[in-house]
């Protein structure tokens, strides 16, 4: 029962320090209902960023090559075909084919660039370039040494490499190009990684 005693009103309410402690209690509880809340949702905001982004980086490249014919088009997940050590190359030229020809070639992942050297019939090369390999391409720049090879092919020119990488045939494929004052052509090109355990031997295949 409630009495009013000179205009003070008495009772049941909560008072002192017992009620402050109560206080801090259920807004202690209240607080961390709230926290873990805002925690939930935003693991989960976090969770669908990271799954969309995994999606994204797996999603197929799609790309064209021109080595036999007309342009077709082929996928890939993205894989890093770009390895360093020896490769082979061999081009298509006079109706034939020529090599295959060892090179070397060393791939910087900072800065996407690519150099390297090697020889072929015409003579000692060196090569540098860029590759990417979201889009598994490479364009290089062949420089002939002059005075090495084949005299009569040498002139110490660049030629020119767009290449692609073909996943079916598991290999760069392209083009060569050349622009020099004594010559001018353009025709196939293929690179790939050697096998060490076959050995080099250039074959002109017509």
């Amino acid at each position: 029962m409630i009495s009013i005693v000179g205009g003070t009103r008495s009772g049941n309410s909560c008072q002192g320090s017992s009620c402050r402690t109560a206080g801090i209690i259920a807004g202690s509880v209240v607080g961390g209902i709230f926290a873990l809340v805002a925690i939930f949702f935003l693991t989960l905001f976090c969770y669908g960023r990271f799954r969309r982004r995994s999606v994204d980086s797996n999603t197929d490249v799609v790309y064209t090559t021109t080595t036999d014919g007309p342009s077709r088009i082929y996928s890939t997940n993205a894989e890093d075909y770009f390895k360093d050590g020896d490769w082979q190359s061999r081009y298509h030229q006079y109706g034939r084919w020529h090599g295959p020809h060892q090179l070397s070639l060393m791939f910087d992942r900072a800065t996407n660039k690519v150099a390297g050297h090697g020889y072929d019939g015409v003579g000692l090369f060196t090569i540098d370039g860029t590759f990417s390999v979201a889009n598994q391409r490479m364009s290089l720049t062949k420089v002939y040494e002059s005075g090495t090879g084949d005299r009569t092919e040498n002139f110490g020119h660049t030629v020119i490499l767009e290449l692609t990488f073909n996943v079916r045939n598991g290999q760069f494929e392209g083009k060569w190009s050349v622009r020099t004052n004594h010559y001018c052509d353009e025709d196939k090109f293929e690179l790939k990684l050697r096998d060490p355990l076959v050995t080099l031997v250039e074959k002109n295949v017509s």
